[in-house]
């Protein structure tokens, strides 16, 4: 699972998780660095640095253990996983990773070497100018990231100096301006080879139209099991993040609405004499309970600051309905011309457009489908739901329901369908891309396995300790893929 995962264009996303992984290393770095007070004996040796050694042979080619590539993937995920919780000194894991660079560096000396084979390797100058020009502008990034202090009131004079900091507290981190650049190129360059080895080995690939309906039918289904009965979990994921659905679950309506623009004055006094009401009810239900005194006191111990705070007045039921009918009474005038109306055939519609004050309600598109509504609906201020909820048929109007925007007038315009969603010729076009590029990388994944079994490697002494085992692979491989996957958007 895992290996292939790996050839699947990961060069820009590891180039994306170094940059990150930079921009969160200053304060990281200036915490380790030596105050004056703390200042090392002079005879403290410096710490040694181990040599890189030759890991393995692949077709000629020899990978060491400080192999760009190898760098690139260990510090991307050992950065992952820090900023996930885990522990990044464990040695399992770190031997873990090792496993799985080695095999990303042996991959990817085998797209050079096939796409050098096939004459897929020569680039135009203008395609070098444009990676050169990017990476010098990702440079400039990742420097100014380090760059502390400087504001908007800065001297160039300080931002010279910001700057020579920054460099400075890079090449502690192992880096420069001309190694930032060329990694930066490296990585393009190693992206646009495994594309064109995409394109040659995937020629003749294609999807047809009875795929992609299957594939919709799938998305149908798995919406249908994840969230079919469950409208709070269907509304978090689809109305607070976005994600699309294919599946709409039964009992929702469109609904319209008029909305009313009221006096803040009178809105605030309702909204604070209601969440009063709300905090009492709650207090009532569940009284705190008073503690014992403490032996050697008694109930009746007061101190100097012991005077009590003083109590605010409870909020009664007829408190809020009082503040209720002020607001209702402040827009009645308004109410009645727009049912008299109504009742002399104007449209709904049209009556949005003169009296509403929804943004939302402007939009042509809304007021075509209403909004969607369900009875158990998370997203809505609970008395435009309860509202909507209360309305029988389509065609009915509400009376006027204070909100915690104003006032709504309600209209029931519609039943939404349940089940499948419209297959539009939109997310046809989108899912046949999806498929496409599914199968793409599939052909290429199958390529390098093949390519992998006919390579002459040849490991060393110190690989072997690299060398991912088939047990490894199963057994590691599914917590390593999923981490990445959460981390990274797919290519």
């Amino acid at each position: 699972m895992f290996k292939r995962f790996l050839c699947i264009l990961l060069s820009l996303m590891l180039l994306a998780g170094m940059t990150a992984a930079l921009a969160e290393e200053p304060a990281a770095a200036d915490a380790t660095q030596t105050t004056e007070t703390e200042a090392p004996a002079e005879t403290e040796a410096p710490a040694e640095v181990e040599e890189p050694v030759l890991l393995v042979t692949i077709n000629g080619d020899e990978i060491m253990s400080n192999d760009n590539y190898i760098e690139r993937f260990v510090n991307y995920y050992l950065y992952q996983y820090s900023a996930s919780g885990y522990d990044i000194s464990d040695p399992e894991l770190r031997q873990s990773l090792n496993q799985f660079a080695l095999l990303y560096a042996m991959q990817y000396a085998l797209i050079r070497q096939k796409a050098a084979e096939l004459g897929l390797d020569t680039f135009t100058d203008e395609e070098k100018a444009e990676w050169e020009k990017a990476a010098r502008e990702n440079c400039e990034q990742i420097i100014e990231s380090y760059m502390e202090g400087i504001t908007e009131t800065s001297t160039d004079d300080e931002k010279a100096a910001a700057r020579a900091d920054a460099i400075a507290a890079l090449k502690l981190e192992g880096y420069d301006e001309d190694s930032l650049i060329q990694e930066y190129i490296d990585s393009e360059i190693s992206n646009e080879l495994s594309i064109r080895l995409m394109d040659h080995v995937s020629k003749g690939i294609t999807v047809e139209d009875d795929e992609v309906q299957t594939y919709f039918n799938e998305l149908v289904e798995e919406d249908k099991a994840n969230y079919g009965e469950d409208i709070s979990t269907y509304e978090f994921y689809t109305k607070y993040y976005g994600q699309p659905s294919y599946y709409t679950p039964e009992g929702y309506r469109g609904i319209t609405h008029i909305l009313l623009k009221v006096d803040d004055d009178l809105l605030n006094t309702w909204k604070d004499l209601t969440a009063r009401y709300e905090e009492q009810k709650e207090a009532e239900a569940s009284p705190v309970e008073t503690p014992e005194p403490v032996e050697g006191e008694t109930a009746e111990t007061e101190t100097a600051d012991s005077t009590p705070a003083p109590t605010a007045e409870p909020v009664t039921e007829e408190m809020v309905e009082a503040a209720k009918k002020a607001i209702l009474d402040s827009v009645q005038s308004t109410v009645d011309e727009i049912m008299a109306k109504l009742k002399d055939g104007t449209s709904f519609d049209e009556l949005i457009v003169e009296y509403g004050t929804d943004p939302g309600m402007q939009d042509e598109a809304n007021r075509a489908s209403g909004y969607s509504v369900h009875k158990d609906s998370i997203i809505y201020d609970p008395a435009f739901t309860e509202g909507a909820a209360a309305l029988e048929k389509v065609g009915d109007v509400s009376e006027p329901i204070v909100g915690m925007n104003g006032v709504h007038i309600l209209y029931y315009l519609r039943d939404v369908p349940a089940g499948a969603v419209e297959l539009t010729e939109e997310m046809k076009n989108e899912f046949h891309d999806d498929l496409l590029d599914q199968k793409r990388n599939a052909a290429l994944n199958e390529a390098i396995d093949k390519w992998m079994e006919e390579a002459a490697i040849a490991y060393t002494e110190a690989g072997e300790a690299w060398k991912i085992s088939e047990v490894t692979e199963e057994s590691a491989a599914p917590e390593a893929e999923e981490t990445a996957e959460e981390a990274t958007p797919a290519p």
